[in-house]
Formats: C-alpha cells, sequence, structure tokens
C-alpha cells in the first residue's frame, strides 16, 4: 500500500499511506526469504525505507506512482532497479513532463514490465517502448481471478478483470502474451521468448539459475508448436 493515491488504480485509498521504518522492518522480517519484490511509489517513501528494503536482498520496483521525471531519476539513483506494468499506473510521458514512463526510457539500466494483453496498453506503444529499451523490458501477465471475498472483488469483463468498474487485472497467461508479442507487435520470436523467461529472471536476479536452456539450470520447459499453442510441459 505504500504508493501514491493519485495513481492508485483498483487500489483501495484508505489504505494507502507513506510506511513507518518500524512498518517496514516488521512485515521484512516476517517475509524473510520469501518476499523477493515490492512496489512502491518512490516519490512517497524515503530513501531510508528504500535502503532497509534492499538490505534484505528485495528488488524494489517503482509503480503506481505519479513521480515526475526528476524523482523517478533519484528514485533510481537510491536503488530502485525495475518499474512494474510500464505505462499503466503511473505518471505519462509527456512533450514538458517526461514522467515516470519518461525517466524508465531515458535510464540506461532500469527494467520494466510490461502487460501485453491489448487492454492495458496499445500494442504500438509496446513496439514503441521495444525499441527504446530492447532488454530492459520484460512480459508481466498481472492475472487475477475471480475474488468473491476480502477488499479486492476481481470481476471478469471478457478478457480482462475489473474490480469496482476499474481495470484490475488480465485474464492473460504467458503463452498468449508470448502470441501477442509476436503477431500483434511484430516482435522476433526469439526475443519474444526472451522477453517471456530470460528478462524477468535476469530482473530478479534469478538468471543464474532460471530463464535460459542451459545446463545446472533449472530444467522447466515449454514445448510449443508452430502456433505457439503449448503442446506439452516438461520439468525435470
Amino acid at each position: 500500500p505504500w504508493i501514491n493515491k493519485v495513481k492508485r488504480g483498483a487500489h483501495i485509498e484508505s489504505l494507502i499511506h507513506s510506511p513507518s521504518v518500524h512498518e517496514v522492518k516488521e512485515l521484512l522480517e516476517y517475509g524473510k526469504g520469501i518476499i523477493k519484490m515490492i512496489t512502491l511509489a518512490p516519490e512517497c517513501v524515503s530513501k531510508e525505507v528504500i535502503d532497509l528494503i534492499l538490505s534484505y536482498d528485495v528488488v524494489v520496483s517503482a509503480g503506481h506512482s505519479n513521480a515526475s521525471y526528476t524523482e523517478a531519476m533519484q528514485g533510481f539513483a537510491d536503488g530502485v532497479e525495475l518499474v512494474t506494468h510500464l505505462y499503466n499506473a503511473m505518471s505519462p510521458l509527456q512533450h514538458r513532463e517526461p514522467g515516470l514512463v519518461g525517466a524508465t526510457m531515458d535510464d540506461k539500466s532500469v527494467m520494466a514490465s510490461i502487460i501485453p494483453d491489448g487492454y492495458h496498453v496499445d500494442y504500438a506503444v509496446i513496439r514503441i517502448a521495444k525499441k527504446v529499451m530492447g532488454e530492459r523490458l520484460f512480459v508481466i501477465t498481472d492475472a487475477v481471478t475471480d475474488t468473491k471475498e476480502g477488499y479486492y472483488k476481481h470481476q471478469r469483463a471478457g478478457d480482462k478483470y475489473e474490480a469496482g468498474g476499474i481495470l484490475s487485472g488480465s485474464a492473460l497467461t504467458m503463452q498468449k502474451a508470448l502470441q501477442n508479442l509476436v503477431q500483434e507487435c511484430v516482435i522476433d520470436l526469439g526475443e519474444a521468448l526472451r522477453m517471456c523467461s530470460l528478462y524477468p529472471s535476469r530482473a530478479l536476479k534469478l538468471d543464474n539459475q532460471a530463464g535460459k536452456i542451459q545446463k545446472g539450470f533449472n530444467a522447466d520447459l515449454v514445448v510449443l508448436d508452430n502456433s505457439l499453442q503449448v503442446k506439452e510441459l516438461l520439468a525435470f
């Protein structure tokens, strides 16, 4: 909930707040060894908090943020390495206000996830981001499922999910994401596969054990046909 209320999307406004060091430490201790990444709005969180999160080997990602270009670049300098679902729920790229989108494209090292379902972003802006960012852009599904209890009541609306009438997640599979990258975004199959496997592993610092076919790596393989339909799953 350490995000910006202005860019909250389907998140519940009353739960959103800037965290204290004590709150963050309590969460990190509770989830030690389990929590791998935390999304937050860098303009709403202190450098002390970011440093604390990083000290637990947890990756910090900027998202649901209304950061200016300057604030975003400062966040990157403070240790924010990722950006969550590029374009969605963040300050946009404008000609006088580059925002978080502009900062993400302009920085040479920060990586960003993107949701290629045709609802969260137009396929054209995926192509544009890919041309600018290259290997720094990777795929997430942002998939959820029907939920009738708790704070977030997701309901399927066609090929996407909504909560209270607001886009709240996708119905995307990674196989369909791959298809969309190749068929709709006109991205080379090899590169599209890396966007769905190697680059996400790299983002989570797991590329020394997963994300490619190599001796000593986790051998979880997906067999696809020429139409990019899943034919078989192989786990060794």
